[in-house]
């Protein structure tokens, strides 16, 4: 029997990831070497070229499967619901033009509010499915 790996997760028919945490951008967070590696260690240098986080919202894109694929850091801390649904407004505007078979996003939410529920609710267009951490 073969271990699955986090990385197994991104397949052909993922669009993306929503990684929600109730703090900064950061390589201290849970999964941000997978993450990192996936993206061929754009968030890292991304990090390195900054000296302190401000930002609540990081999107960075890469090639999956020789398609566009995104990840969307959302930090929660300090928000409102109506500020981070904002945060994922601006966010889904940016990846609304892939291909349209392409409709499936995981969500790897670290938050308390767990948000798949309501982002089912407020984007039909998309599937949303929890991102496993093994």
């Amino acid at each position: 029997m073969t271990e699955k790996n986090t990385l197994d997760q991104f397949t052909p028919e993922i669009l993306g990831i929503f990684w929600m945490t109730p703090e900064s951008l950061s390589r201290s967070l849970n999964s941000f070497s997978e993450f990192n590696y996936l993206f061929d260690g754009l968030i890292s240098e991304y990090l390195f070229e900054r000296e302190k986080e401000s930002e609540q919202a990081h999107i960075f894109f890469t090639q999956n499967f020789g398609q566009k694929f995104f990840l969307a850091h959302i930090n929660t801390k300090g928000q409102t619901k109506s500020q981070i649904a904002g945060d994922i407004d601006e966010q889904i505007s940016l990846i609304t033009q892939s291909k349209e078979d392409l409709r499936t996003i995981l969500i790897y939410d670290l938050t308390s509010d767990q948000w798949i529920n309501e982002l089912q609710k407020r984007y039909s267009q998309f599937v949303f499915k929890k991102f496993e951490q093994f």
